[in-house]
């Protein structure tokens, strides 16, 4: 009897001992697993955060040893809990556009930069907003009533159809009526592919403009404006009251006699410089940019553009001379 309990004895430690390798087994799949979970962590922000923004949100995943012994498991459990803020998105391309308000009774430049892809609306809601505080105070003004909504814009086979609501219409005489229509016209028609614009009010084909009947019965475009409205040429830069030194670069648009006009600088009276820019022939609009030198001391002068450009009236129509006073400084 004595031989068997101790035969007994023995075999309860080496059960027991065998209990105690399965234990630190499990132990050290534990430990794999739990490396794993951090490994496939790291790895996962570090690729999100380079493209997009991700959810700063920290996972609260823990590794259970006693339940969690399989690293396969365990990394799949991780990717699941990795969140992608999947609304972030790239800002819409933005671009720059012509504005055209008035100043003195003629049509004058200015610029917004509006987002896309509807930039010939984003254009037109920019124009019905009207001028700025600083452009008020250059005397930019617009001839088009404050409140005027954009209902729609349609563009098929180069012609804008733009829905105005009846505001649109309201007060003004005919100075301020055909300049209301040259604004939205000239700002539509910038865009390579709008040729004109047929005007609808409350989803209405106009035919007659305001009480003094403004006539819109076809498609308006930059040519059928009134030449006293823009004078053949539109300077855009310089503007009003800029200070220059020589040489500097005049930038705009015109529509000119065989495509050239001469742009001159004028101080106390004296003519100081000349030179010749070129533009659109007669009826084509296009942009131009010239080069002025002055050899003159510092002090106030004038830009002078004459769309004219050796033709006049009966030939051609009457035409305005844009003048634009200018510092000239060392």
């Amino acid at each position: 009897m004595r031989i068997v309990r101790v035969a007994a004895i023995l075999g309860l430690i080496v059960v027991s001992g065998c209990g105690r390798g399965d234990d630190s087994s499990t132990t050290a799949d534990t430990t794999v697993a739990t490396t794993t979970t951090t490994t496939t962590t790291a790895t996962t922000s570090t690729t999100t955060s380079a493209t997009v923004e991700p959810d700063t949100t920290e996972s609260t995943t823990t590794t259970d040893p006693a339940t969690t012994t399989d690293p396969a498991t365990t990394s799949a459990t991780t990717a699941t809990t990795t969140t992608i803020d999947a609304t972030t998105t790239a800002p819409a391309p933005r671009t720059d556009v012509r504005l055209y308000l008035l100043r003195d009774e003629q049509l004058a430049i200015v610029h917004r930069d509006v987002a896309g892809p509807a930039v010939l609306r984003e254009t037109l809601v920019a124009l019905l907003a009207g001028p700025t505080a600083d452009e008020l105070a250059a005397d930019l003004v617009s001839a088009i009533p404050s409140d005027t909504t954009l209902l729609d814009v349609a563009l098929a086979d180069g012609t804008a159809t733009i829905d105005l609501d009846a505001q649109y219409e309201s007060g003004g005489g005919t100075l301020s009526m055909t300049a209301r229509v040259a604004q939205i016209v000239f700002t539509a028609t910038q865009f390579d592919n709008v040729d004109d614009v047929v005007f609808l009010l409350d989803g209405e084909r106009v035919e007659f403009l305001g009480g003094e009947g403004i006539v819109l019965d076809g498609p308006q475009t930059r040519s059928s404006t009134e030449r006293s409205l823009t004078g053949g040429v539109i300077i855009d830069s310089p503007r009003p009251g800029d200070t220059v030194t020589s040489p500097f670069t005049v930038t705009g648009e015109g529509d000119v006699f065989e495509g050239d006009f001469p742009i001159e600088v004028w101080a106390d009276g004296v003519l100081i410089a000349r030179t010749l820019a070129f533009a659109g022939a007669w009826g084509d609009w296009a942009d131009f940019e010239a080069t002025v030198e002055l050899d003159a001391p510092p002090g106030p002068i004038e830009l002078i553009a004459d769309g004219g450009g050796g033709c006049s009236p009966p030939d051609c129509p009457p035409t305005t001379r844009t003048v634009i006073p200018l510092t000239l400084a060392v």
